[in-house]
C-alpha cells in the first residue's frame, strides 16, 4: 500500500508541476511576439500529453491482466521521470527556437503514456491487496498520495517564487521541480522492487505462472462490461473536470483570470489541498459503512449545485479562492477517495485492468484535455459561465452513473461478475 501510495503521488507531482510552472514555461520555450497565443499553445500541449494516456492505459491493461500488476508500475515512474528530465534540461526557445516547444510536446506525450499507464495498474492493485470490508479506506490512500503529489508541486511553486524571486524563477527556478520529480524515481524504485503481487492475479490470472490467455466473452459478459465501462466513463469524466478545474490549475486561473498574486494564490491552493487530505481517510471509512453510491452521488449532486456559486466567488482577493476551494475540495474528497475502490468494484478481476485503463483513459484524454484550455478560451471571449454550464451538465452525468451501479462496498472481487457469467451459462449447464 505505501509502495503504491507513494509511487503514484511522486508520478502525480511530475504531471501536475507542469501546470503550477504554466506561466515559466511559455516564457522560455514559445515565442513571445504574441504571449496569449503562447499560453494557448503551452495548455494545448498540456491537452496533447492526454492523447496518449488512452494508449498507455489500453497498454498497461492488457500487460497488466497478463504479465502482473507490479512489472508495469515500475515501467510506468521511470518513463514519468526520464520525461520531466527532458523538460529540466530543454534549452530555451531563444536558444533552440521551435525545436524547445518541439522537445516540451515530447516530453509531454511520454508523460501521458506513462501516466495513463500508472492510473490503470495503480488503481487495479490497491484495490486488489485492500481487505475487502476496508477497501474504501485503503483506496482513499492511493488518492492522499495524488493529492500530496498535487500540493508538493503547489508547495514548491509557492517556495521557489517566494525564495527566487520572479527574474530567477523566469531565469533558471522554474527547471528546479522537473529535476527533483527525475530523482524521486530513485526512491520509488527502492519501494517498488519490493511490492507483492496482487493475491487476486496470483489465484485467477496466473496459476502455475501459465500465460493469461482471452477467452470469448459470453454474450451476458459482454454487456455487463459495456454497461460497467459507460458508467465509469461518466464518472471519471466529472472527477477529471473538477480535480483539473478546483485542485490542479486552481491557482493558476486565479492568478490568470482574477489577476490574485501567483504567491497568495498558491498558498491559499496549498491550505484548501491539506484540508482536503485530513479528509480523505474519513469519507473512504465513510464509503465502507454506509456504500459507495452515497458518497459518490454526494460529490457528483454537490457540484451540480455549488458550481456557478463557488466559480463566482472567486476574485482577485486570496481569502475568496481559499474559501471556494476548500468548499469544492470537500466533495472532491467524496469522490477521489472512493476512486479505485468504485472503478475496481465494477470488474471482473481478468478484465479489470482493461476495463478501468479503457473506459478511465478515454474519458480522462476527452475531458482531462481540453478542461484547461476550453476554461481559458470561454474566460477570453466573457463566456465562462458557458464553461461552468458544462461543468455542471457533466456531473449531472456523472450522478445518473453513480445510480445506476450496483452497491459493492464489502465485496469481494472474485465474486464480480459470477451473476453476469451465471446468467449467460445455458439452463442445462446450471443444472
Amino acid at each position: 500500500m505505501l509502495a503504491s501510495a507513494v509511487g503514484n503521488g511522486l508520478e502525480w507531482f511530475d504531471w501536475n508541476i507542469y501546470v503550477v510552472f504554466t506561466a515559466y514555461l511559455t516564457a522560455n520555450l514559445f515565442d513571445q511576439g504574441d504571449p496569449g497565443s503562447a499560453l494557448l499553445l503551452t495548455l494545448a500541449i498540456f491537452g496533447v500529453g492526454f492523447v496518449f494516456r488512452p494508449v498507455g492505459g489500453m497498454l498497461a491493461g492488457i500487460l497488466a491482466d497478463r504479465l502482473g500488476r507490479r512489472w508495469v508500475m515500475i515501467a510506468t515512474m521511470l518513463t514519468m521521470s526520464a520525461a520531466s528530465l527532458l523538460i529540466a534540461v530543454i534549452p530555451d526557445y531563444a536558444t533552440a527556437g521551435v525545436w524547445a516547444s518541439v522537445l516540451l510536446l515530447v516530453a509531454r506525450l511520454a508523460q501521458g503514456l506513462a501516466h495513463g499507464a500508472e492510473s490503470t495498474a495503480g488503481y487495479t492493485y490497491i484495490a486488489e491487496i485492500a481487505p475487502a470490508p476496508r477497501r474504501g479506506l485503503w483506496s482513499s490512500t492511493l488518492a492522499m498520495g495524488v493529492l500530496v503529489g498535487s500540493m508538493l508541486a503547489s508547495g514548491m511553486g509557492w517556495a521557489l517564487t517566494t525564495a527566487l524571486g520572479p527574474e530567477a524563477m523566469g531565469a533558471w527556478g522554474w527547471r528546479i521541480p522537473f529535476a527533483v520529480g527525475a530523482l524521486l524515481a530513485i526512491v520509488v524504485m527502492v519501494l517498488r522492487r519490493t511490492m507483492m503481487e496482487t493475491e487476486q492475479f496470483e489465484r485467477e490470472l496466473r496459476p502455475a505462472a501459465a500465460p493469461v490467455r482471452d477467452e470469448p466473452l459470453a454474450p451476458g459478459e459482454r454487456r455487463a462490461l459495456w454497461w460497467a465501462s459507460v458508467r465509469v466513463f461518466w464518472f471519471v469524466a466529472a472527477i477529471t473536470i473538477v480535480f483539473y478545474t478546483w485542485l490542479t490549475a486552481a491557482s493558476s486561473l486565479a492568478t490568470t483570470q482574477h489577476g490574485m498574486d501567483p504567491a497568495a494564490a498558491l498558498a491559499s491552493s496549498f491550505a484548501a489541498q491539506a484540508l482536503c487530505v485530513c479528509l480523505m481517510p474519513l469519507m473512504g471509512r465513510l464509503s465502507d459503512r454506509v456504500g459507495r453510491r452515497p458518497v459518490a452521488l454526494a460529490f457528483s449532486l454537490g457540484f451540480v449545485v455549488l458550481s456557478f456559486p463557488l466559480m463566482g466567488m472567486i476574485s482577485s482577493e486570496p481569502w475568496t479562492l481559499l474559501v471556494a476551494q476548500s468548499i469544492a475540495l470537500a466533495f472532491v474528497a467524496c469522490g477521489n477517495s472512493i476512486y479505485s475502490a468504485l472503478l475496481a468494484e465494477q470488474f471482473p478481476t481478468r478484465h479489470r485492468a482493461r476495463g478501468i485503463g479503457i473506459a478511465m483513459s478515454l474519458s480522462v484524454a476527452i475531458f482531462g484535455g481540453s478542461v484547461l484550455y476550453l476554461n481559458q478560451w470561454l474566460t477570453g471571449q466573457g463566456l465562462q459561465w458557458l464553461f461552468v454550464l458544462c461543468f455542471v451538465l457533466v456531473c449531472l452525468a456523472s450522478a445518473v452513473a453513480v445510480w445506476r451501479m450496483p452497491e459493492t462496498k464489502g465485496v469481494e472481487l472474485h465474486r464480480i461478475g459470477e451473476r453476469d457469467e451465471r446468467a449467460a451459462e445455458p439452463a442445462t449447464a446450471r443444472g
